[in-house]
């Protein structure tokens, strides 16, 4: 949800009437409870969608440059929330350990879908990464 939000915050920066709200869908089936993230950020680039669950990989910016700004204690006053890397890898590893998994669908130029289905059977034993 954090990353929809930053996205389209940044593509419509200098157009903030044209912004469109980020859509959440709840679903409760008979095995999972899913959640559908939709937003018109502008998606990823087709080269990043495998690199999405590493821990090297952001769409905000550099890594590198947002940890030295922590050392250095220089986030121009605003707080530092996006682009380690760490988010959406570690939601998938939790939406697993749930017997559920995290799906990510995305269009360069419109926008990304995110899908999270999280068993709601309670009786599924699932080995932890």
């Amino acid at each position: 949800l954090k990353n929809s939000c930053r996205a389209v915050t940044e593509r419509f920066i200098d157009n903030p009437g044209a912004m469109e709200p980020v859509q959440v869908v709840f679903a409760e089936g008979d095995e999972d409870v899913a959640i559908k993230i939709s937003d018109k950020g502008g998606g990823i680039p087709r080269s990043g969608m495998d690199r999405l669950w590493t821990y090297t990989f952001t769409t905000a910016g550099k890594t590198k440059e947002k940890l030295n700004q922590l050392a250095q204690g220089s986030g121009g006053g605003r707080q530092i929330m996006a682009g380690f890397a760490h988010g959406l890898p570690l939601s998938r590893i939790h939406a697993r350990a749930f017997g559920g998994d995290l799906h990510v669908m995305s269009m360069q130029g419109h926008g990304t879908d995110v899908y999270l289905h999280i068993c709601k059977l309670g009786n599924r034993e699932v080995p932890v990464p």
